[in-house]
């Protein structure tokens, strides 16, 4: 959430937050990932042209016959062809890409709900870390303890206690 920043009475800058995030950097690091990955690649991605020279239908001189229709056929076989290959590309290139990244929304925004429910039914404690020339960190349970606990530190950080004694004050036994 909110990080707090205070200074100390020698003049030392301390920000105080609540950590919110994994305790792997690992994981931490795996998302955004392919969003390097995407900026590194050429855009790309225009289609080659066939180069097919389609009959434009002529000009008949009358009577028609078999060999017309089977013109005409040919000529809508190869549109419905096209049209096929060209409905397949859009899916491939853009529907699928789209299905999939809801797909991936919806499972972030499940496992974040998860991980909070976790947090709050398994009690899992929360990192207070106060970092400046060196780092101090507490582990609290509950959210709302949490953040007093962030309060308490940045104040007492403030009034120029040693980080030493910030952390021992709220070193689990």
């Amino acid at each position: 959430m909110r990080t707090v920043t205070v200074q100390a009475s020698d003049g030392v800058a301390w920000r105080v937050r609540v950590v919110w995030e994994p305790r792997w950097r690992a994981l931490a690091r795996r998302f955004g990932g392919w969003r390097r990955k995407r900026k590194d690649r050429d855009g790309g991605g225009d289609f080659p042209d066939p180069g097919l020279d389609l009959p434009s239908g002529g000009h008949h001189s009358g009577g028609g016959g078999f060999m017309s229709d089977l013109a005409d056929d040919l000529v809508v076989g190869i549109a419905i062809i096209i049209g096929l290959i060209v409905f397949g590309f859009l899916f491939w290139w853009l529907l699928l890409p789209l299905l999939l990244l809801v797909l991936d929304i919806i499972v972030v925004v499940l496992l974040v709900i998860a991980g909070v429910v976790g947090r709050v039914l398994f009690r899992r404690p929360w990192i207070v870390e106060a970092t400046g020339p060196q780092k101090v960190t507490a582990e609290v349970v509950g959210w709302r303890a949490a953040l007093r606990t962030r309060d308490e530190m940045a104040e007492k950080l403030r009034l120029g206690y040693r980080p030493e004694d910030v952390a021992a004050a709220y070193a689990s036994p």
